[in-house]
């Protein structure tokens, strides 16, 4: 995802669902000292976490944290030249209302890019997967915590019930976003999508 992104050409990116900021501080080293990134997130302790990091890190961009959905965005019109989603579309309650918010905020020509966990194509690669996420993985999550093994639970049911990356994109069109394009990586189990305003 990180790498369709030109960021000689940016100046504005905003990472949605950007939880404690994995993806949003990549962005800030890449963006370098003339750029600024966004961070969007609707929970406090996730960016509470971010805001940690981001004292403790030293970034070369402009980097700001934002408490909100992204189904309801608190910024103007046509100021983002890439939006950004890592491993968390899956999450929106509100696909159509995230898509349009992402169409408005984006500059025009602007990109939203999304890479996450899909159900794999071939079925046998489907069946060891899923037995993978919904009985290895939690079992070692228990082993660690009954709150890491909620969340891995919480994993498994997202992705068996996410939408396939060729119905992300046909949901992308319908909210005029064009060039929209799926890529398979990681045996299928991974996927990147993407659309152009």
């Amino acid at each position: 995802m990180l790498s369709r992104i030109h960021y000689q050409r940016a100046t504005c990116i905003l990472d949605l669902a950007c939880g404690t900021g994995l993806v949003t501080f990549l962005l800030s080293r890449l963006m370098g000292s003339r750029g600024f990134v966004v961070g969007l997130d609707p929970s406090t302790s996730m960016l509470r976490t971010a805001l940690r990091k981001k004292r403790a890190t030293r970034a070369l961009c402009s980097l700001e944290f934002v408490r909100a959905a992204g189904e309801f965005m608190p910024f103007r019109d046509e100021i983002f030249e890439y939006e950004t989603i890592g491993l968390a579309l899956r999450n929106f309650a509100d696909k159509s209302a995230m898509f349009g918010e992402a169409r408005r905020t984006l500059t025009n020509s602007g990109w939203l890019l999304s890479v996450d966990f899909v159900l794999p194509d071939k079925s046998l690669v489907r069946k060891l997967y899923m037995f993978h996420v919904f009985n290895v993985l939690p079992a070692l999550g228990r082993l660690v915590s009954g709150s890491w093994h909620r969340t891995l639970v919480y994993l498994a049911k997202s992705i068996q019930l996410s939408a396939s990356s060729a119905e992300t994109c046909r949901l992308m069109s319908r909210h005029g976003f064009r060039r929209t394009f799926s890529e398979k990586i990681t045996l299928g189990v991974v996927a990147l999508v993407g659309g152009q305003k």
